[in-house]
């Protein structure tokens, strides 16, 4: 099964119901192979998701899915990674983790322009505002506030 293949049906589906490709990808799982497509948008209710699966299963052929693989489209969750410059800019105005050399912390992400992140943290009470070069960031996730 060639996901290359694969993916402009998909997105053809997706963006019929306004939502994107966030992952494609095979897996097995307890025994069964799974074709896992993550999508994100605005609606990523349980119900919209179960129709997007519908019409994707009906918009794949045999010969370019192999009927042996499960079909599952969820989201990537509430705390999915940013993964990308792209996905920094979607994220302004959100609450992020961020991990640098310097810094492992929860805050809102206020901006990202050349390069530079900048970030708001709570540091005993007082609101800082933190300017992390984008190359410096191991790892940034959205995250939950409590």
């Amino acid at each position: 099964m060639d996901l290359k293949q694969l993916e402009p049906i998909i997105e053809s589906v997706l963006n019929h119901h306004q939502l994107s490709l966030y992952s494609l990808k095979t897996k097995k799982e307890f025994g069964e192979h799974i074709l896992e497509i993550l999508v994100d948008g605005d609606d990523l209710s349980s119900d919209h998701l179960g129709i997007v699966n519908t019409e994707i299963s009906a918009a794949l052929s045999d010969d370019l899915f192999d009927p042996d693989y499960f079909l599952e489209v969820s989201s990537p969750g509430a705390e999915r990674p940013i993964r990308n410059e792209q996905e920094v800019e979607k994220a302004i105005g959100k609450y992020v983790h961020i991990e640098t050399p310097e810094l492992n912390s929860d805050g809102y992400l206020l901006d990202f322009k050349a390069g530079i992140i900048t970030f708001q943290i709570n540091l005993k009470g007082r609101l800082k505002k933190v300017e992390i070069p984008y190359t410096t960031v191991k790892s940034m996730r959205l995250a939950i506030k409590f």
